[in-house]
């Protein structure tokens, strides 16, 4: 499938969706350094070349974003948690780092076929959520969603987000991009959905995850299957444990924007399984 990958960072989450087969067409991200890496990336053969757009805003004040119409099959945006962090102070929609009326812009315009959420868990209890599911329903996109983190997938640390894929009622994407398992099979892992009937009417689950978080109360799933499938993606042999960051003193600057495109970036194989569990759930 076509990507077009909003709030791209470092490049982890588009390292992810290269796993999975898919052509990125096109990169928006404001930070300058995390623009530099993505450029090297595509200099070096490790992500598509194509073209590195900055702000989000000026992405679709310029028109930009209405060129890919017809032309991406999948939107995939880590839009900025501060907002919604509990670390934060939760000013969600009164916050000016919110960048989701301009995500949900630039999903109109494109109108792909599906989007591939990021964010934190907080977003789930910030007040915030039911405002993203309302306009992506007026969009004409059904949602559902899960927290998944990177000790799900093998790493030794937790890293839990929340995973958000909005698809429009048309049949699923090419099977074989789709493996066979779904979020049943993973053990501690529950899905929350949102549907909307052709009358209009929307209904939400309650099921959303991460058993592990005080208000995110999940159903935890044992399954033999389950422990099998997560040990396969931490087998792969490229995510065995923590990757050496270079975390020395030398060149200050670089190294606190390389600590900062880190802090912020995707986990390549949550992202990947990410889809995976969504788009068979």
């Amino acid at each position: 499938m076509n990507e077009l990958s909003l709030f791209t960072g470092a490049g982890g989450g588009v390292l992810g969706t290269k796993s999975l087969g898919w052509n990125s067409v096109g990169y928006v991200e404001f930070n300058s350094y995390c623009q530099q890496v993505i450029a090297q990336r595509i200099e070096d053969g490790c992500l598509d070349e194509a073209p590195i757009f900055g702000d989000i805003n000026d992405f679709v004040k310029s028109g930009a974003s209405k060129k890919y119409k017809g032309f991406v099959d999948v939107v995939t945006a880590g839009f900025p948690c501060q907002p919604f962090s509990v670390a934060g102070k939760q000013k969600g929609k009164d916050d000016s780092r919110n960048m989701w009326p301009a995500t949900i812009q630039c999903i109109r315009d494109i109108r792909p076929r599906y989007a591939l959420l990021e964010n934190v868990p907080g977003l789930l209890n910030s007040g915030y959520f039911g405002e993203i599911l309302t306009t992506l329903a007026e969009a004409g996109f059904d949602a559902k969603w899960v927290v998944l983190g990177a000790d799900d997938v093998g790493a030794p640390h937790r890293r839990k987000r929340l995973w958000i894929m909005a698809y429009t009622r048309l049949p699923v994407a090419d099977p074989k991009s789709e493996p066979s398992h779904g979020i049943n099979d993973h053990p501690g892992i529950s899905m929350g959905r949102e549907q909307v009937s052709q009358s209009g009417n929307r209904s939400w689950s309650n099921d959303v995850a991460d058993s592990d978080s005080k208000g995110l109360e999940g159903q935890r799933e044992e399954s033999s299957r389950a422990g099998e499938e997560l040990r396969n993606v931490s087998d792969q042999g490229w995510w065995p444990t923590e990757p050496n960051v270079g975390r020395v003193a030398h060149g200050v600057a670089s190294r606190v924007d390389r600590l900062k495109a880190i802090g912020n970036g995707q986990v390549p194989a949550v992202a990947a399984t990410a889809w995976r569990v969504l788009s068979n759930g």
